[in-house]
């Protein structure tokens, strides 16, 4: 397994982890008032497990396992050139991680009255995921196709 994919699987395992660990938080906070920032944390929550576990195990995965693209495709010389570009990969892994950090530091802190500058990080945040999807889609899209175009 290329070392770029591995490093989107054992990032979105680490996010699964972080994901539950808080989880387990927000519901012993209902019972013990641990504290205020726990109770607006959730839908930061179900991103990291949406946005860090799924959508990057998922996107390491395809990387890894598409078919890969036909020789005249891609340029030959290129080394990791049958799968795409590895600087898009690398740019899809940091603009996903990148922006899912931001929103996790800024947005429980923004819900509770936060300073304004806080917005601009969340909507830093979203571009740079939403940057992510775009560039994914232009890694991917080359290496989708019919079965018979496979072989």
């Amino acid at each position: 397994m290329p070392l770029l994919v591995r490093l989107y699987v054992k990032t979105a395992f680490a996010y699964f982890l972080a994901g539950f660990i808080l989880m387990a938080l927000i519901a012993l906070d209902r019972w013990l008032n641990i504290s205020r920032w726990l109770r607006v944390v959730t839908v930061s929550q179900f991103h990291l497990l949406v946005v860090g576990w799924l959508s990057q195990l998922a996107a390491g995965v395809a990387f890894w396992m598409f078919p890969r693209l036909r020789r005249e495709l891609h340029s030959p010389g290129l080394p990791g050139s049958p799968r795409g570009p590895e600087w898009l990969a690398w740019a899809v892994y940091l603009c996903l991680n990148i922006g899912l950090l931001l929103r996790l530091g800024a947005e429980p802190f923004f819900l509770m009255g936060g300073p304004s500058w806080l917005a601009v990080l969340l909507a830093l945040s979203g571009v740079l995921q939403a940057a992510a999807a775009l560039l994914f889609g232009w890694l991917i899209w080359a290496r989708i196709r019919p079965m018979e175009a496979v072989r």
